[in-house]
């Protein structure tokens, strides 16, 4: 038999099947077992997704997989987001992933989704909602928890970068049952004080379940019903959550929301050099234009005693300048002297200068901070932070004085 017009070439035929397959699927949630898995050297993860009737190749590549919080494995069960695509060389449909998590997760992405799309259909998560970030905020408050890494990292960062702002720290859960209702609390007092021009909402790290309090629906609320700026930096840079969709800035990390909170010391120094020279430049055209006046009054002969005023208008232009560039100085000093005045008050407060001057903190292994020894029983174990360095220290017996309470 002799082809006719019909007939189609293999990658002819893959393509239209490609085209129809990758168009007929978006994002989707998929549940099934590893088996076949291969963590190739350069990267990219391999392996057949399967249950009891059917199973489909997936690939993985390296730039999605490598923060995953754990090791796939053959035989895991596992709940993965992903579209389908069709590897053309050897026409075989596949799944391309994205995001893998055990399947025991596999409610809590349901629950994600469906709120996801429901706040989106509300509006919720829309550009022209979003309140712009003030310039230059003097006031930062922090809805973190206090002992988290989270909070060190934008305190130096802050610190180092803008002293002359002040910092709000409001303690709060990140994690468990009560932490949603917690932010929701905190976000509406430190809003309603109307004692901070921003809010940034963070914590660090963790697993789905850790990040949970994020992602529900109460918290998504506050957010977007509170009338201050908020940046969320919830997590790693790959974590994200219905915080960070509501808000008005999304951080991919607690560090970086701390970097595009506040202008630096040396961008302030380089928007008022920059201010400055604007100020020079006109002031000399404003100059030019004068000049050019009087010359044209003087070259026109129609004063009387032209060189008199001429040589009063040039004197004032004179005085003019030198008040303007001494104002300008005077401005200048005066804004310096804000911010030094600032950047020692942030430093005396800072926890690091009391460590400096030779004191310590005690806390249990928890992480509780000790106020007296009878919270330790004899022989328990406790941390000494110091300035330099965290020892670790052994209670032996209680000094006279608490024996004496």
């Amino acid at each position: 038999m002799i082809a006719n017009n019909t007939t189609l070439s293999v990658s002819a035929l893959t393509r239209q099947i490609k085209e129809i397959l990758e168009g007929s699927f978006s994002q989707l949630w998929v549940e099934g077992e590893i088996s076949n898995f291969v963590h190739h050297s350069s990267g990219h993860m391999y392996f057949t997704l399967k249950d009891d009737e059917a199973e489909i190749r997936c690939v993985m590549f390296k730039g999605n997989n490598q923060f995953m919080r754990f090791k796939p494995k053959n035989g895991m069960k596992v709940f993965l987001n992903g579209k389908v695509t069709v590897y053309a060389p050897r026409g075989q449909y596949q799944l391309m992933i994205t995001r893998l998590e055990p399947a025991g997760l596999g409610t809590l992405f349901l629950a994600f989704e469906a709120l996801k799309k429901e706040l989106a259909t509300e509006g919720l998560f829309a550009v022209e909602f979003k309140k712009p970030l003030p310039k230059i905020p003097t006031t930062i408050g922090l809805i973190t928890s206090k002992t988290g890494a989270a909070v060190q990292d934008m305190l130096q960062i802050l610190g180092r970068r803008a002293p002359y702002v002040e910092l709000v720290l409001r303690p709060t859960l990140v994690q468990g049952d009560e932490a949603a209702a917690d932010i929701v609390k905190a976000l509406q007092e430190m809003d309603k004080s109307g004692n901070v021009d921003l809010i940034i909402l963070s914590r660090g790290g963790g697993s789905l379940e850790d990040l949970w309090p994020f992602n529900e629906e109460k918290v998504a609320r506050a957010i977007f019903d509170i009338k201050t700026p908020i940046i969320s930096a919830v997590g790693h840079e790959t974590d994200v959550t219905i915080a960070d969709m509501v808000a008005d800035l999304r951080a991919p990390t607690p560090s970086a929301a701390a970097e595009l909170a506040a202008p630096s010391i040396a961008e302030l120094s380089q928007l008022i050099n920059t201010v400055e020279e604007k100020m020079g430049s006109l002031l000399s055209y404003k100059l030019e234009h004068c000049w050019q006046k009087m010359d044209h009054l003087q070259d026109r002969f129609v004063m009387q005693r032209p060189d008199v005023f001429i040589n009063r208008m040039t004197d004032f232009n004179a005085h003019l300048s030198a008040a303007l560039k001494q104002s300008i100085m005077m401005k200048l000093q005066s804004h310096t002297g804000k911010l030094d005045k600032l950047q020692a008050e942030l430093s005396a407060l800072n926890p690091k200068s009391i460590l400096d001057r030779g004191y310590a903190i005690a806390t249990a292994e928890s992480g509780k901070i000790i106020h007296s020894p009878k919270e330790l029983k004899s022989g328990a174990l406790f941390n000494v932070q110091l300035s330099r360095g965290i020892m670790v220290a052994r209670k032996e017996k209680n000094t006279e004085m608490e024996k004496k309470k």
